[in-house]
């Protein structure tokens, strides 16, 4: 058999070869996590570790959980609910609105979800005066600034999962890194929107638009307050969606094209595929070898964090895809004798964000960067600066800290 932290290593650059020749995610992890467990496990015990890697109540409740998420987003969107929202943005302050209204659909976990909001700004971008790229950045921005903490996600779900720590305690330990994503896409957004010229919209009451709102959001904002308190995920998102039907007496057509994507063989196969990829690694040793190895060679923890969730996240442009590669990895680094290291966790995080949020396979940044027909290179000037700023904070936080 061949050394574990070689066979890993093989296995991963297998997973990125194969998503630069434009295999699917799913697959390519899946023959990643295979290719891991020829190298390293008596073959015979393979079909095992599958069968009970399927079988196992953590890919059974992670499956459950982001199946639910997916279709709650998707009876939203079919019901209008995303629509509604943007409008009822829009009347409070038109400026404000062109930050607020893609970070309240960001409130929902969709593929490719900058579309969405990209479509419901499409009007008021032409009222502004806004640029393609500059409309392109705060679309872009705002619609993701949730991702680093929201329980929403399914990257924080598999993150608490591989891990094996409290969905609450990896939301709160994150949740800096949401106010942060904010400061600076408000700093970079005031600096272009200041001198636009803002369409005059016919006010309403105060207590109209809150209610508008309110009956717009009211299915994410639930899911939230009931993680947070401490109802498990798979019990919060199913329940969110029933009274969500219920309250909009969705019918057998809509609910059919809700579970076309909460149902999705490909989003489900990739995330057997992660899990896959975790029982394969940890029941090998190939993590601890490695960790082992980099020790042996001294290379700093603080680099491991950082490089390897960033490198996963360019490469697949999927949160899922760094949580669920890089994170088995770094185990040790994030919970040693299983303990949360906070800060750890926040690094290895933001560092595979921010290499997601950079990525040219980042579903969101094509569409939005082709809807409002925006030069990429330009949008990327944008994105960058307040990027590396957010990673730099990271790596300042751990250093201090370690």
């Amino acid at each position: 058999m061949l050394n574990p932290s070689i066979a890993l290593l093989a296995s991963i650059a297998s997973i990125l070869i194969l998503i630069r020749l434009k295999t699917h995610p799913g697959l390519a992890v899946f023959a990643g996590g295979f290719i891991l467990a020829l190298l390293v496990l008596p073959t015979h015990s393979i079909p095992s570790l599958m069968l009970q890697t399927l079988l196992n109540p953590q890919t059974i409740r992670l499956l459950a959980i982001v199946a639910s998420a997916l279709t709650l987003s998707r009876l939203m969107e079919v019901k209008g609910l995303l629509t509604k929202l943007a409008t009822a943005m829009e009347r409070i302050n038109s400026k404000l609105a062109m930050c607020l209204t893609p970070a309240l659909i960001g409130l929902v976990s969709m593929p490719a979800g900058a579309l969405v909001s990209a479509a419901a700004l499409q009007d008021l971008v032409k009222r502004t005066g806004l640029t393609p790229e500059q409309a392109t950045f705060i679309n872009y921005w705002f619609r993701h600034v949730w991702v680093y903490s929201l329980p929403v996600y399914p990257a924080i779900i598999t993150a608490s999962v591989v891990l094996s720590v409290p969905l609450s305690s990896v939301v709160i330990t994150l949740l800096p890194m949401t106010a942060l994503a904010i400061a600076f896409g408000t700093l970079s957004s005031y600096r272009m929107l200041k001198l636009k010229k803002a369409p005059e919209i016919r006010a309403k009451s105060s207590q109209n638009k809150l209610y508008t709102l309110l009956i717009t959001s009211w299915p994410i904002l639930l899911v939230v307050l009931l993680v947070l308190v401490g109802l498990d995920a798979v019990v919060a998102f199913p329940l969110a969606l029933v009274l969500l039907a219920l309250q909009q007496r969705a019918k057998w057509p809509e609910w059919k094209k809700a579970f076309k994507l909460g149902l999705d063989p490909k989003i489900l196969l990739l995330l057997y595929a992660v899990m896959l990829y975790k029982e394969t690694i940890e029941s090998s040793g190939a993590a601890y070898a490695l960790l082992s190895d980099m020790q042996h060679i001294g290379l700093p923890a603080l680099a491991v964090l950082a490089a390897l969730p960033f490198l996963i996240g360019f490469a697949t442009g999927i949160t899922t895809a760094f949580v669920g590669i890089a994170f088995p990895l770094l185990v040790p680094f994030i919970t040693p004798d299983l303990q949360l290291n906070s800060y750890a966790l926040l690094l290895g995080y933001t560092s595979g964000v921010v290499g997601y949020l950079l990525s040219p396979a980042h579903l969101c940044l094509i569409f939005s960067t082709d809807y409002f027909k925006a030069n990429l290179a330009k949008v990327y000037r944008y994105i960058v600066p307040p990027l590396l700023a957010i990673e730099a904070i990271a790596v300042f936080i751990y250093h201090i800290a370690a």
